[in-house]
């Protein structure tokens, strides 16, 4: 079997942002990671009165370190080979689904059949004195 190389990835050039409103940033930051930050800090921002978050005190920690954290990690690592938003949702769907399938198919449930066993069952029972009959 050969391996065909393609080069699609070569033409996706990532959008990235160098300044805001003319301030220059120190480095420049994708649309993803801008994204991911601005959610992030509109989560804390909403979170900001609910007890783990109202105890940090420091702003910087709160609504920049935190954000930036979230950015960096949501568009840098990757779990299992995805990226780890698609991972969180993979293992949700799956964690909550019916878990009744063979090759993507649905299998329906067959009765519960009772069973019967014919024979002799031996076993040993124990005295209080640890001799065994």
């Amino acid at each position: 079997m050969k391996q065909i190389r393609v080069y699609n990835q070569v033409f996706r050039i990532e959008k990235t942002v160098y300044s805001i409103q003319g301030i220059h940033l120190p480095i420049p930051i994708s649309y993803r990671e801008l994204a991911f930050f601005t959610g992030t800090l509109f989560v804390m921002i909403l979170l900001n009165k609910v007890p783990p978050f109202s105890l940090v005190e420091y702003f910087l920690i709160k609504f920049i370190a935190i954000p930036a954290l979230v950015a960096w990690f949501f568009t840098r690592k990757t779990l299992d080979g995805k990226a780890p938003h698609r991972f969180i949702l993979c293992y949700l769907e799956h964690r909550f689904s019916n878990h009744r399938f063979a090759r993507y198919q649905k299998i329906t449930p067959k009765k519960e059949s009772v069973y019967q066993y014919d024979g002799i069952v031996a076993y040993r029972h124990k005295n209080s004195g640890g001799e065994s009959r």
